[in-house]
């Protein structure tokens, strides 16, 4: 096939010939690229804060590396995934942290020790914002378990 260098005509055959000779598994992979696409050029919401001074705020990415700094400094633990949302004011609402432990942590054990790390993270970064204990539902999900956490970390 050749391709007619005439006005609009251009386009439409060059996308043709390109659809003659795509590759099968692109249809399979294309939404999965740019899914992920998507997720690595998203901007960092905000998280509401307060301090003697008054409300501010902090990018939900830097929550989310102090909380896996926090998951991080237990010797059993590694944190896989971190996730954070908040309200309508850009007040932190929820938490979900996905760990991997280390062979023969007592797991209970373990999510009560995540959930208390990160309730203190979360006073010392956000203040008076911070939820309390009790109103915040932090989500321990243990996705693995490893006798080895430097493959983790």
């Amino acid at each position: 096939m050749t391709i007619d260098q005439s006005g609009d005509d251009v386009l439409l055959q060059a996308t043709q010939l390109l659809r003659q000779h795509t590759d099968a598994g692109w249809t399979a992979i294309s939404a999965d690229i740019l899914h992920r696409a998507l997720r690595a050029f998203r901007p960092s919401d905000p998280v509401r804060g307060r301090h003697d001074l008054g409300d501010f705020f902090v990018a939900s990415d830097v929550v989310v590396a102090l909380l896996r700094q926090a998951v991080d400094a237990f010797a059993h633990a590694a944190a896989a995934r971190i996730t954070c949302s908040t309200n309508e004011h850009q007040e932190l609402d929820a938490v979900t942290i996905q760990i991997i432990a280390a062979y023969g942590t007592h797991l209970l054990t373990l999510a009560e020790q995540v959930h208390t790390a990160t309730t203190r993270t979360l006073t010392d970064i956000l203040g008076d914002l911070a939820p309390s204990a009790a109103a915040i539902h932090t989500h321990v999900h243990i996705g693995d378990i490893t006798d080895d956490l430097r493959d983790a970390r």
